[in-house]
């Protein structure tokens, strides 16, 4: 907040014309434009993040072992030198029947915990040695930051309707038995207990589905494990069945997650279809996202409901960039972890499974690998396990993965973003993470607007990913008074890193607005989305404003504002872009306090770079005039589309109390004001006709003035 005399601020008020400020269309090479505001946070968690990870199965399975491998990976994907992942889904497998053997993949054929004899159940604590022999490993190699999930594909095959733990005969229907729900949320307690008291293993959450409503899983298959629950009853029923489970074994600190459809779209219906006892029994949502594209709505699903939200599973053999080689993949995966976590807002983001292909010359189990796939082109995984050689192989698509997961860590505070570009802040340790891609085959600029930032350091910490570079420390770029402008390299991952930061607006002193104190101009259509909707408290709700409109709230007294927030309207951010908010102590006379420089994101942001004298009773909200003149809005006039403004700040000393009513100003009252709006007293003649040589005021300012501050 920026202060100057709050006299000649009354004075420039009275005259003050608010310009209107042009700017040339730019050229189609112009530098994209990016905000970046520490008050601008990821809705979920608090916009706290928690990490980056993977799941384990199949590729631990496959690889445990070996001792050498199994260390390798490890150090690769969890340790300093690596990816520094820091979560791990281990997959507690249900078990096939030991005489099937259709399961043809080396790596996804996944031991159960118990064995089946004549009705009788038998743990068997030896099982799946190689997944655990690789979780040990990675969570050494993590540290303290580790954070192991459990989930499962299928429950074990006795308690499955066709005898198989792949899936029903009918793929969409329900393979859990009806009566073993209670056996199978058993089962999965248990083992989380076994894994605390006998493997000092610290399970955080667990998911006892996976993909559950889909008709992937069939019996018989020859590629993995799976089970279909429909959403609603059953669905509900097993979460609600192993919260009783884990609290019976005083495992009432596990989480439990849901429930990992593979659509994200599905998810909130999944959510939504959930009983009330069940949606009480989940502490987060997780979600897949290889389908769907609501991601704002699940998002706000999440909001609602008070729960957390990871994305916890994706992959696949998409490409992006322009004649890039093995960086197509990485910009693939770029494209995704910032869609993904900017839209979800996601506290975590979890690949698949970091290793999908294995080379070995005589297979494993019987089976054939899958062999080295094509790294140069889209594949699944991030690196590749050569067995012959006892080697990880690791692709451009491996270190476009780090240039996000071995800078921006667990616990910094996510900042929304736009475009390309991700940031995450921390607070404790006055550093700011800026990630971005360019798919373009020749370089792109990139200017970040710092401005709302107490402190900058000079300089940032370029790190950078291309065809020809691997986490490559490519120098400084500076920092040039509040913007960092950048030149991104053809097809690569660049993380800015930037020390000294400071900054935060305070958001526990906001001014109530009553409703009956906002006007505004007219809606599209006189629809019932009209300016009233402004300061509802909700973003779901807009202004369907129209060309020339303005929204402007009486706060009801004058306000020290600090701080404003504002979300667009979704799916019409660009029409924000060169929208100002002005401030005014009469309703008449404004100030421009901001201007909304480049194309927010949807959801609330807030800024406190605030110019001039931010004492005001009236706050309002406008567009320009004419065709818009910025790279973001196509249409051909500028239209006033807002969903929400929130106001910050305390209530200027009240002078009101010590001002004659009668509309007479005394010498007391002068110097009431005189103090109110210069912050000192002023000495002056009590012949009001003298006033002039000692301020800038004259008798007819203070009786308005005294009726401003009446009201």
């Amino acid at each position: 907040m920026k202060l100057f005399s709050k006299a000649a601020a009354l004075v420039a008020a009275a005259s003050m014309v608010v310009p209107f400020i042009g700017t040339f269309p730019p050229s189609a090479n112009a530098a994209a434009n990016v905000t970046i505001s520490p008050n601008n946070t990821y809705e979920i968690n608090k916009g706290i993040f928690e990490g980056w990870g993977s799941s384990l199965c199949w590729w631990a399975n496959r690889v445990g072992y070996s001792d050498s491998l199994s260390q390798k990976a490890a150090d690769a994907f969890y340790g300093d030198d690596g990816l520094r992942l820091n979560i791990a889904r281990f997959n507690i497998g249900g078990g096939d029947d030991p005489t099937h053997h259709h399961i043809t993949r080396t790596d996804s054929n996944m031991p159960g915990y118990t064995k089946y004899n004549n009705g009788v159940v038998t743990y068997d604590w030896t099982a799946d040695a190689n997944q655990r022999n690789v979780l040990d490993r990675c969570i050494k190699a993590a540290g303290d930051d580790m954070i192991v999930e459990m989930f499962s594909n299928s429950p074990p095959y006795y308690m499955c309707k066709s005898g198989c733990s792949t899936g029903n005969k009918n793929a969409g229907q329900n393979n859990l038995k009806d009566d073993q729900y209670t056996a199978f949320a058993e089962y999965l307690a248990e083992v989380c207990k076994h894994f605390e008291e006998n493997w000092n293993v610290k399970v955080q959450s667990i998911d006892p589905m996976n993909e559950p409503y889909t008709n992937f899983w069939g019996a018989f298959s020859p590629k993995q494990e799976g089970c279909h629950f429909d959403i609603g009853n059953s669905e509900s029923t097993i979460l609600v069945e192993l919260k009783k489970s884990l609290a019976k074994r005083g495992l009432n600190d596990i989480i439990i997650s849901a429930s990992d459809e593979t659509s994200i779209d599905t998810q909130i219906e999944a959510y939504n279809a959930l009983s009330a006892d069940a949606k009480s029994a989940i502490g987060r949502i997780d979600t897949h996202t290889y389908g769907g594209s609501k991601r704002s709505q699940l998002k706000d699903t999440a909001i609602k409901a008070g729960k957390n939200l990871w994305m916890s599973e994706v992959d696949g053999k998409g490409t992006a960039g322009v004649n890039a080689g093995g960086m197509s993949a990485g910009l693939w995966l770029a494209q995704r972890i910032t869609t993904d976590c900017n839209d979800l807002n996601a506290s975590a983001w979890i690949l698949w499974q970091l290793i999908d292909n294995h080379v070995s010359s005589v297979g494993y189990n019987g089976n054939k690998d899958s062999g080295m796939p094509n790294i140069n082109g889209g594949f699944w995984g991030v690196a590749v396990a050569d067995h012959d050689k006892n080697e990880i192989i690791l692709s451009k698509k491996y270190y476009a993965f780090g240039q996000y997961t071995r800078y921006i860590r667990p616990g910094m505070t996510m900042l929304k973003s736009s475009g390309s570009t991700m940031a995450a802040f921390d607070k404790k340790n006055n550093q700011l993470v800026i990630v971005a891609y360019n798919t373009s085959g020749s370089a792109s600029d990139i200017n970040f607007d710092l401005s709302q930032f107490d402190e900058l350091g000079a300089s940032a910490q370029t790190i950078r990913t291309s065809p020809s570079e691997n986490w490559a420390d490519i120098g400084k770029t500076a920092v040039s008074g509040s913007t960092l402008k950048a030149s991104l390299a053809a097809n690569s991952v660049t993380t800015f890193i930037i020390d000294g930061v400071k900054g935060g607006a305070d958001l526990t002193n906001k001014i109530s607005v009553d409703a009956a104190n906002v006007t505004g101009t007219k809606s599209w259509k006189d629809s019932a989305d009209n300016y009233s909707k402004v300061f509802d408290g909700s973003t779901s709700t807009f202004f369907d404003g129209l060309e020339n409109g303005w929204v402007q709230a009486d706060l009801g007294a004058v306000y020290d504002i600090d701080t404003i927030g504002f979300s667009p309207r979704k799916a019409y951010e660009a029409r924000c872009t060169d929208g100002k908010f002005l401030f005014s102590l009469d309703g008449e006379n404004w100030t421009e306090a901001y201007t909304i420089k480049n194309k927010p994101v949807f959801g609330m942001q807030y800024v406190s770079d605030l110019k001039g004298d931010t004492k005001a009773r009236y706050i309002r909200y406008e567009i320009p005039s004419g065709a818009p003149a910025n790279q973001y809005n196509s249409d051909d006039v500028y239209n006033c589309n807002i969903a929400e403004i929130a106001v910050f700040g305390q209530k200027s000393a009240d002078l009101t109390g010590d001002i004659d009513r009668s509309g007479k100003v005394d010498a007391e009252d002068l110097i009431l004001l005189s103090k109110f709006l210069h912050g000192q007293k002023v000495t002056f003649d009590n012949d009001a006709a003298d006033l002039n040589k000692d301020s800038v005021l004259d008798v007819f300012d203070l009786v308005e003035l005294r009726k401003i501050l009446n009201k």
